[in-house]
């Protein structure tokens, strides 16, 4: 679950995007945050360990902001999430910014699972297909499920579009089941 202040950190850092005209930038920065955090044991040793000083840790996040090119305003909110020992919610924080700066740009995010690799042109139709349903510009990813057997599997959201062999078979399954 996420932590509440997720929310009010990533609403205020998409606020200060806007006013700078660099939302995406910033979205990308907190992004490229939350990988260094989630994938380098060390980073998150020296930036969470309160045995080290926080000067030190601020150091480090200095360090690489600096190094990695962050905008300060990046810089700043790593900054305060390391004063605040918040840093552990940093992918919580980047994934509530990437869902404010869909909804503020009017985009929406869709995965379609498949039982086998979709070709160019498949992706492309579904695409078309998901954005005149929603009415919004799709960010698509695909992923392949060979558990499907066949069909396809869409998320959009907290929505489930379910054309799989495998949950078609296992209705029919329970259907037979409970005329016996």
């Amino acid at each position: 679950m996420k932590h509440p202040a997720s929310k009010r950190y990533a609403k205020a850092f998409l606020d200060i995007g806007i006013e700078l005209s660099n939302h995406k930038g910033l979205q990308g920065q907190l992004r490229e945050l939350a990988d260094v955090f989630l994938k380098s044991p060390e980073f998150r040793a020296v930036v969470s360990n309160p045995s080290i000083r926080i000067d030190e840790r601020r150091a480090s996040i200095r360090a690489i902001g600096k190094s990695s090119g962050w905008n300060p305003m990046m810089i700043n909110l790593a900054l305060l999430l390391v004063d605040k020992d918040r840093m552990k919610y940093v992918g919580d924080i980047a994934d509530e910014l990437d869902r404010l700066v869909d909804l503020h740009d009017g985009n929406v995010r869709a995965t379609v699972s498949t039982a086998t690799k979709l070709e160019l042109s498949q992706i492309e139709s579904i695409k078309k297909a998901l954005t005149a349903m929603t009415g919004k510009q799709v960010i698509l990813t695909t992923e392949v499920d060979p558990l499907l057997i066949g069909g396809v599997t869409t998320r959009i959201g907290d929505r489930v579009l379910d054309g799989s062999v495998r949950t078609q078979l296992n209705t029919l399954r329970q259907t037979i089941l409970e005329e016996v």
